[in-house]
This record gives C-alpha cells, structure tokens and sequence, in this order.
C-alpha cells in the first residue's frame, strides 16, 4: 500500500471508534507531554548553572581555604558559612601575593556569612558579603546610586551597599535608601549605595546580598583582630593564562603556608591547605549533580512513555481482534502479509505521531509558564521536540510491533467465519 493509502486506513479505523482513540492518543500525549517538560526543566537547570558561573567573568580566578572541595559552592548553606572565616588558612598577605602574580590584574579578599538584617520591625535573612579595596573592581560593582563622596575603596566602617530587594522590603518601593541605618547582626550600618538590580537564578539572588568593608565582616564573622580572608578572588588580565596563573599562585602562597605551619606544628608535615578554582573547575565540579539530574529526567521519562506504549499496544491488539473477519477479507484478496503489517504499524505510529503533536507543544506551553511564574527554570531546546517525536515513533512502532505481527498470522479460512 501507497503511503497516502495507509494514511487514509489509518484515520479511518481511528474514526470507527473515537472515544478509544481519543484515550489512546491521550495517554501519548500526556507521556511526550512529561518528556518535554523534564528535558526542559534539566537543560534549564543547567543553563542557569552555567550562566551563573560565567557571570563572575571569564577572567575570574579563586583561592579558597581548605581541601578541594568535590561539589560546587555558588550559593553555599548558613552552616557551610559560618565558623569558615575563623578557621580560614588564607590571610590578607596572600591576597598581596597573588595580586602580584603575572597576569593577574587585581585582586581581593573576601568573607561572606548568611545573617539578619534589620530597619525598624523589618527584618530580612541576606548574605553579607565583606570585601576588601579591590573587591569592587574585581566582582564588577555597579551602583545606581551612591552618597556624594563615599566609594566602596575607601572602606569606611559601618557603611554598606544594598541590594534593591532589600532596599524594597525594608524601606518601600521608590523610597530613598541613601543615608538610612539598617542592623547587621545587631549593629547599626548607614547605607552609603544602592546596586543595580540584577538578574536572579534559582540558586542565588544577588539583590539580596550586603556589601560591607572587610574589617566589619572581621568582627561581625568571628574573626575580629585578624587579617583573615576565606577566599581570594583574582581578576585575569587574559582568560586564556588561567592555568599558568593557577600554578604561579600555588607556586607563591604554598611556601608562605607551609613555613607558617610548621612554625605552629613543629615535626608535623604540612598538608595543603588551600586551593585555586577557575570557571572550568567550577562547571566540572556540578557534572555529577547533572549526571545524577539528567538520569533522573531519563528515569521517569522512559517510565511514561512506556505507560504510553502499554496503552497503545493494547488498543491496537484490540482493534487486531475486532477486525479479524477484515483481515480475513483482505488476505483473500490477495493482500500480502506485509501489507496488512504495514497497515497496523502506521495505524500505531499514527496514535503515537498524533499524541506527540498535541503534547509537544503542551508540554512546552507549561515549561514556558513554569519559567515565567515560577523560580523554576525551564528552557525547551530543539533537541528536545526532535527526541519526543523520535520517542513518539519508537513508542509507536513497538506498541504495534506485536499487534501487526498477530494479524498476519490469521488463518483466512477462521477469518472469514469471524463475527
């Protein structure tokens, strides 16, 4: 049969009973519909990842204390946070000596802590960032507004920059921030600037976040009296260096904390106790975290679609068994074996074709809700739509594999008796 035939058979036999049809194509069409929805929540999830990790720069190079960590710390816990700067084994003479490494354009200290803030009977949980003369240089400040003479290099005590969601909750929307007080763990800090708003992920909003100077974080962290950092962040002059920089800065610092060690620990050997990540190290550091995601979207989505085959192989059995005395009745005309699986494989691939047209579209219809309304983000690639049609074929080429394969072994002579 000519492929405009089959179509036609196709339809037809779908017509003689719509509503098993409607629930056949229905189940497809939910299955690609949750095909579409997890592939596009995963890539979403991953682009987010990776935009926020490109938005430190590609230029930006980090130091932190301690052993290397196994997994990503962008948006790192309350209890991950505290107690680190007191136990950090970074110091503000390292930042000095990596910002004297060649190609490395500049260079700060940083220490954060999740923590309350407060302006009158408000309070909000933000993370409080404190860094050094060259933070803002390095991590690409921007202020929409700031006080006549103040800049964030002078380091002046007790004074701070706010991010606009602060500036909204704690103050209204509108209103001037410039020159109001606000309590960062029960001490009193006049905001000197207002960032620009910037743009949020699942992960972090950095329109939460306080910037203060690094001998407030000192003494609001734990660590006051010291010259303690938990990490260095170093601005490349050309991204291209960064694994030279990467093993020059290991080259500086280890000396200095190998000597200062053992100083403290006579006999004892030194154990590295600092690391350098760059943007590469960061992304590999989330793979597993996709791996497992990306798993996980494959796991359920293999589950509906083959809830999708199930339903449709059995109607397409049943259809097989009703229309015998038709099957019957085209053998006896002559019709080859083919032909007849021919026709019941289309008729299979059409439900599942059909199921995939309404719930690709479905399905990218509540991916791009999810992402608009939601903190969920979801983005449909075209790889995805070209896998749930591809699915939606496979699933319906298997689901009447069987089937078809009964109706060519019918005996014309039973056939032809059949009711």
């Amino acid at each position: 049969m000519r492929p405009g035939e089959l179509m036609r058979t196709a339809l037809h036999s779908l017509r003689i009973n719509p509503l098993r049809a409607a629930l056949s194509v229905l189940g497809v069409t939910m299955g690609i519909m949750a095909v579409i929805l997890l592939i596009s929540i995963g890539q979403g999830v991953r682009s987010q990842v990776e935009d926020q990790i490109k938005g430190l720069g590609t230029d930006l190079v980090v130091v932190k204390s301690g052993q290397e960590e196994t997994g990503g710390d962008l948006n790192p816990t309350a209890t991950q946070m505290s107690g680190q700067l007191n136990t950090s084994s970074l110091v503000q003479a390292d930042v000095g000596a990596v910002g004297k490494v060649e190609g490395v354009e500049a260079a700060c200290g940083v220490a954060e802590q999740l923590d309350v803030i407060q302006a009158g009977d408000k309070a909000l949980n933000c993370k409080i960032i404190g860094g050094d003369e060259g933070f803002r240089k390095v991590r690409k400040l921007e202020f929409a507004e700031t006080e006549e003479g103040w800049s964030f290099e002078g380091q002046e005590p007790r004074t701070c920059a706010i991010g606009q969601f602060i500036a909204e909750n704690l103050f209204g929307k509108g209103n001037e921030v410039v020159g109001k007080t606000i309590k960062i763990a029960g001490n009193d800090f006049t905001v000197k600037a207002l960032l620009v708003p910037r743009e949020k992920s699942m992960f972090l909003d950095p329109n939460k976040e306080v910037y203060i100077p690094i001998a407030d974080a000192r003494d609001l962290f734990g660590a006051p009296g010291t010259d303690k950092v938990r990490e260095i962040d170093a601005k490349l002059s050309n991204p291209a260096t960064s694994k030279a920089v990467v093993k020059e800065i290991e080259s500086r610092l280890a000396p200095a904390h190998s000597a200062s060690y053992e100083e403290a620990n006579p006999g004892s050997e030194w154990q590295k106790d600092f690391y350098v990540a760059t943007q590469d190290d960061l992304m590999s550091s989330y793979d597993a975290i996709m791996s497992i995601l990306n798993a996980l979207v494959i796991g359920v989505a293999a589950i509906a679609l083959v809830e999708s085959a199930i339903g449709v192989s059995n109607i397409m059995y049943v259809s097989v068994r009703e229309r015998t005395r038709e099957i019957g009745v085209r053998l006896a005309q002559g019709a080859s074996k083919k032909a007849i699986l021919a026709q019941f494989l289309f008729e299979s691939m059409t439900i599942s074709l059909i199921g995939a047209a309404i719930g690709v579209p479905l399905g990218w219809l509540i991916s791009a809700l999810l992402d608009s309304f939601t903190p969920l983000p979801a983005q449909t690639p075209l790889w995805g739509v070209l896998v749930a049609f591809g699915a939606a074929a496979l699933v319906g080429v298997l689901a009447g594999v069987y089937p078809a394969w009964k109706a060519t072994k019918a005996d014309i002579a039973v056939a032809l008796k059949a009711e």
